[in-house]
């Protein structure tokens, strides 16, 4: 049996605040202000995502108009800064990602590309926005519910041949891991499967064994 991940569904924003792509700059501003938010999706005429236009986009204006003597900025900074729609002032293509991706694939994108959020896709269809702080919302889990997830998705599932051996307890995220198994390697991928569930802060594998597979004697050792 496959173990339950979060997905970037699970945590991402649904109901998405957009703009068309002829939005004039003073209400992509207004929309921002409005919303409380940092960044919004540009719509094609088709309904298509087109790009997204952040604050940084638009505070690229008001450089501009300050310090215009600039030789250093590029052509394409240049026309950013002078945009009056959200066509010109978006940056495309959008960063995107599918919505049944888990939540460390979608970190994994927000840190290769040095960005705070992700378009969140369903096919051909924005299906909602994810944040850096929306992944960090699988540390808010309490402390039974992390409990829960371990039993469920690593414990319970035959990862033990006697999984009542094995004892488990959550504080503050903090996954402890006290009994007995069989095997050495089995108290090594305990503690591999326990770190990748999700809110778990960090795992203190107290586990002992009563034979040691890891080594090539031809004798056991027993704890």
């Amino acid at each position: 049996m496959m173990r339950h991940l979060l997905t970037v569904a699970d945590v991402m924003t649904k109901d998405v605040v957009t703009v068309a792509e002829d939005t004039p700059f003073k209400a992509v501003v207004a929309t921002l202000a409005e919303h409380h938010i940092s960044a919004v999706p540009v719509l094609g005429p088709y309904g298509g995502v087109a790009g997204v236009v952040s604050e940084t986009d638009l505070l690229r204006k008001e450089e501009f108009q300050r310090r215009q003597r600039r030789p250093w900025w590029s052509r394409k900074a240049r026309t950013k800064a002078a945009a009056l729609t959200a066509d010109r002032l978006m940056t495309t293509p959008a960063v995107t990602i599918k919505a049944e991706c888990t939540l460390d694939e979608a970190a994994r994108v927000l840190g290769e590309r040095g960005i705070t959020r992700l378009l969140v896709m369903a096919g051909d269809d924005l299906a909602g926005i994810v944040t850096r702080s929306d992944l960090l919302r699988a540390f808010l889990a309490s402390d039974q519910e992390i409990l829960a997830r371990v039993r469920r998705d690593v414990v319970d599932r035959h990862l033990w041949d006697d999984p009542l051996a094995v004892h488990v307890d959550v504080l503050e995220g903090v996954v402890k891991l006290t009994g007995q198994v069989d095997k050495r390697s089995t108290v090594a991928f305990a503690e591999q499967l326990i770190s990748a569930v999700d809110g778990v802060v960090a795992v203190r594998n107290e586990l002992t064994w009563r034979f040691d597979d890891t080594t090539r004697a031809t004798g056991a050792t027993f704890y």
